[in-house]
């Protein structure tokens, strides 16, 4: 029997789709053509205004130093205040959102973002709808309160961090389960790779330390000063820089002198960070999942004031990577490194050892379980999901 699921996400940061993609991956790996996938923005098809500028709005809200974005992540980090927000939210977007549920039916929810989520109970409270919510929480530790709505019959989160915030914000406990981040299985086949093999796949020389610069899918922060001070200090290694899709950034970067390589939005991260020795990010957690299973040891330069300060903690204390919030000193975090290669070595053994491989197919599986056992009640009644779900929408029609 064909389950079908619908994933909700949003192009604030490019975390959520990846997740989201990791985990549709895996579904019709293991299940092929028994899992259909709905993949949708939400944020963008409410088509309601400030909801769809959300992530065209986001750089800006993670820029000017954070401040805007932390002032806003810490003064609504309260579930009463989410669920106040979320309900005004609600009564604002309600038709949009009604609508976008009844347009793709589905036999599971599954949100890869906090912000619509309690808004999202209170659609299938009003719709009579009886498909369970699963919430696959993104943020390692410092977990915003919107992750968290008790009315969710599975939240999947990826340390026991977030599972002791979730119980926290009153999840009982047999609905929280730690299952690891989601990350596309090309990063455990990169990880079985010999780092030669990858050097020689994606062109770069053998014998030279490889330092792998990066800013997220947008090429976000401050990384063009990063790598402007670690160039003018002349390094004895290759840099490669990856922008994403900042093509005014790889612009800049390009026409910086010395030994550069700077790539565009990239297919294949997991064959470049195969293939690195040091990785100098911002601290977002779908990266930190990455590099830990290829077992790269990292340099953070920046953190989203909020859910990513407690990544960098957790990899620092962990000995995995380094702290290095300014361009100078991100660039002498780097020159250390190279001048140790046996930290540098140790570094990269912690990382491994954080890594959650089997996260995604965990994951997947667990939805697929919520699909069944949701499908069998039903029909244990003696109601065909599809006849309910059809009598729902028609009975929806007239709230």
């Amino acid at each position: 029997m064909q389950r079908k699921f619908l994933f909700l996400f949003s192009d604030t940061g490019g975390g959520h789709r990846a997740a989201a993609q990791a985990v549709r991956d895996e579904l019709m790996r293991v299940y092929g053509s028994g899992a259909a996938i709905a993949m949708i923005d939400v944020l963008t098809a409410l088509r309601r205004w400030p909801f769809d500028r959300f992530p065209a709005w986001y750089p800006a809200m993670v820029g000017l130093n954070g401040i805007p974005w932390k002032l806003g992540f810490y003064l609504s980090d309260h579930s009463a205040v989410v669920r106040l927000v979320s309900w005004w939210g609600w009564l604002y977007g309600r038709g949009a959102l009604h609508r976008l549920l009844r347009q793709h039916p589905a036999d599971v929810i599954v949100s890869f973002h906090a912000v619509p989520n309690y808004a999202l109970t209170l659609a299938r409270r009003h719709l009579g709808l009886s498909q369970p919510l699963a919430v696959v929480v993104l943020d390692l530790l410092s977990a915003h309160a919107a992750w968290f709505t008790c009315d969710a019959e599975l939240i999947l989160t990826p340390t026991d961090a977030a599972r002791a915030r979730a119980l926290r914000c009153g999840v009982p406990i047999d609905r929280v389960q730690v299952a690891g981040m989601p990350t596309r299985r090309a990063f455990m086949e990169a990880a079985a790779w010999p780092r030669a093999a990858a050097r020689a796949h994606l062109g770069l020389p053998q014998e030279t330390p490889v330092i792998l610069l990066v800013g997220g899918g947008d090429g976000l922060g401050p990384l063009a000063a990063v790598v402007k001070s670690l160039v003018a200090r002349c390094p004895p290694a290759h840099l490669v820089v990856i922008a994403g899709r900042n093509q005014a950034l790889a612009t800049v970067l390009r026409a910086l002198p010395g030994p550069l390589q700077v790539e565009g939005f990239v297919s294949d991260m997991a064959s470049w960070m195969r293939a690195a020795d040091l990785l100098v990010t911002k601290a977002g957690p779908n990266t930190l999942a990455e590099a830990f299973i290829v077992g790269l040891p990292m340099v953070f330069y920046a953190a989203v004031p909020g859910q990513e300060a407690g990544n960098v903690a957790y990899v620092v204390e962990r000995g995995a990577g380094l702290w290095a919030p300014r361009p100078e000193q991100a660039a002498e975090a780097v020159l250390s490194l190279l001048s140790r290669p046996q930290a540098r070595a140790e570094m990269a053994a912690r990382a491994a050892s954080l890594a959650r491989p089997e996260a995604t197919e965990f994951i997947a599986r667990k939805l697929w379980e919520l699909a069944a056992n949701h499908s069998g009640s039903r029909q244990a009644n003696g109601i065909s999901p599809h006849r309910a779900q059809r009598a729902t929408g028609r009975a929806s029609l007239h709230n």
